[in-house]
C-alpha cells in the first residue's frame, strides 16, 4: 500500500467513510464505494469497517432526507439539482413503492437511481423507522459487492506480484464507471 495513503485504512478512512456515506446519501454525487474498493484492494478487513461507517452515515443521510421531504418540497427540489438525477428517476421511484413497498430502495442500484431519490418519495410511502431499517440491507448489497470485488483484485494483484497496479486500476475502473453512467443517464 503507498504510504501516503496509510491514513485512509486509519481511522480517519473510516470518518472519511462515514461522511462519503452520509454526503451521497443526501446531495453528493459520487459513492463512497470509491473509498471503499481502494481499502478493499489493500486491506479488505479494514474496508469492513469502512462499509459499515458507510451505512451508518446512508442511515443518518436518509432521516434527514426522509424528515426533509416529509416537511414539503425542498428536499425534493435539492434533490431534483443533483448532476445526474433526472425526472425519471423520479417516477421509476414511485412505481417502485407502489411495486414493492419499502423494499424498493434496494431496487436502485440496479436501476442507476441514487438512494436519496429513493429518500424522499419514501414519506408517501412509509414511516421514518421503516425505511431506515429497509436502507441497512439495501445499502449493504451493493457495498458487499464491491467490497468482494476489490478485495478480490487486491488479492490476485499481490499474488502475481503487481500490487503497484492497484492505484491505477482503481483509478480507471471508477473513471469509466462514471462516464459510461453519467453518459446513459436519462
Amino acid at each position: 500500500m503507498p504510504s501516503s495513503l496509510e491514513w485512509l485504512t486509519g481511522g480517519l478512512g473510516t470518518a472519511l467513510a462515514f461522511l462519503w456515506g452520509f454526503a451521497e446519501g443526501t446531495l453528493f454525487f459520487i459513492l463512497p464505494d470509491v473509498v471503499l474498493s481502494f481499502t478493499a484492494m489493500f486491506r479488505p478487513r479494514r474496508a469492513l469497517l469502512h462499509m459499515a461507517a458507510i451505512v451508518a452515515g446512508a442511515v443518518l443521510a436518509g432521516a434527514v432526507m426522509f424528515t426533509w421531504s416529509a416537511h414539503g418540497t425542498g428536499a425534493r427540489d435539492a434533490v431534483a439539482r443533483v448532476p445526474a438525477i433526472s425526472p425519471a428517476m423520479f417516477e421509476r421511484a414511485e412505481l417502485d413503492f407502489n411495486q414493492y413497498g419499502i423494499w424498493s430502495v434496494s431496487l436502485g442500484p440496479l436501476r442507476g437511481i441514487p438512494y436519496k431519490v429513493y429518500a424522499v418519495k419514501a414519506p408517501a410511502h412509509s414511516t421514518l423507522w421503516p425505511f431506515l431499517l429497509a436502507t441497512i440491507p439495501a445499502r449493504l448489497w451493493r457495498l458487499v459487492t464491491v467490497w468482494l470485488g476489490f478485495a478480490g483484485a487486491g488479492a490476485l494483484l499481490r499474488k502475481l506480484g503487481r500490487a503497484s497496479l492497484a492505484p491505477p486500476l482503481h483509478a480507471v475502473f471508477w473513471v469509466v464507471t462514471y462516464i459510461a453512467y453519467w453518459t446513459t443517464v436519462k
